[in-house]
């Protein structure tokens, strides 16, 4: 005996604008990260500017800003300094923005603006609770300036640290998880899900499983059930796929919405609608399912 050839039912298209609510969502979720790797990456300022008998050492990240003179005259010691094993004490510290108190194992705690580099020069002034730590470029002729007091302004090298690129990563890695996750909602799992009527079964694909359905001894018929509560399942736009209460009875979902569709009765009850429920009736009855005629449903437009 020759078996029946495979016939493919799609289901009904989700009534819902998934389009329109993958952008939202997608907007609402990658805007705060783009914002969040925007804060975490933006180029800060720093600046050394000698002058009029004074120091002058400004930063700003964004809207804070800090500025802070020393006169000349109080620095006692100014020396070329490198750095390891910082530990942050309290203040900022941003990849190429380190500003606030931090504590290194050779110099104890200091005072710190700088871009988080290790090659740096410390300042010891009257006056002053803690030492300074900056990081100007040009090390020799910041110290040279400072000793002469000849104005001059200098800047970090603004060399960027390992944790950028780490911070980079895990900002992009969530985004691009966050797109996937929304792409797989919206479109991948709507579109694996279909109906096959063959070999005496009904075959249906979901987003990571095939079920198959015996269909001698099943009873089919169109139905509109009564919705109630869901039991477990991903209730997501075009994919209803789960177990829920329907009819006052436990019901496999496996459709794209729970309105009008198409009642399986074997083992249990299975609740599909697919886009053509005549013809899909009309598969199962060749396969060996009984087909009830439901009147009140026979009309639909």
């Amino acid at each position: 005996m020759s078996q029946s050839p495979t016939r493919v039912f799609r289901p009904l298209p989700a009534t819902g604008p998934a389009r329109l609510w993958f952008f939202i969502l997608l907007a609402a979720l990658g805007l705060p990260l783009l914002w969040l790797l925007f804060a975490l990456l933006r180029v800060p300022s720093i600046s050394y500017r000698i002058g009029d008998g004074a120091l002058t050492i400004s930063s700003s990240l964004g809207s804070s800003h800090q500025e802070k003179t020393v006169l000349l005259a109080r620095v006692r010691q100014a020396r070329p300094e490198w750095l390891r094993e910082g530990s942050l004490r309290f203040g900022t510290e941003k990849p190429g923005y380190c500003v606030g108190f931090f504590s290194y194992p050779t110099v104890g705690e200091v005072w710190q603006v700088s871009d988080c580099s290790d090659t740096a020069v410390l300042i010891s002034a009257t006056g002053e609770t803690h030492p300074l730590v900056l990081t100007p470029s040009d090390r020799e002729g910041f110290l040279k300036a400072l000793d002469t007091g000849n104005a001059a302004t200098f800047t970090p090298s603004g060399k960027r640290t390992q944790s950028w690129w780490l911070t980079l990563t895990s900002v992009l890695a969530i985004l691009a998880l966050v797109a996937a996750t929304l792409v797989t909602v919206f479109f991948v799992a709507p579109a694996r899900l279909r109906y096959e009527v063959r070999d005496g079964a009904l075959e249906v694909s979901t987003l990571f499983s095939r079920r198959r359905i015996p269909l001698n001894r099943a009873r089919a018929q169109r139905h509109r059930p009564i919705l109630g509560a869901r039991l477990s399942g991903l209730p997501l736009p075009g994919y209803q796929v789960g177990s829920w209460i329907l009819d006052t009875m436990a019901t496999t979902v496996l459709a794209s919405d729970r309105g009008d569709g198409v009642l399986l009765e074997s083992e249990g009850r299975t609740f599909v609608n697919p886009s053509d429920p005549d013809s899909f009736l009309t598969a199962l009855g060749e396969c060996g399912a009984t087909v009830i005629a439901n009147p009140q449903l026979q009309r639909r437009r």
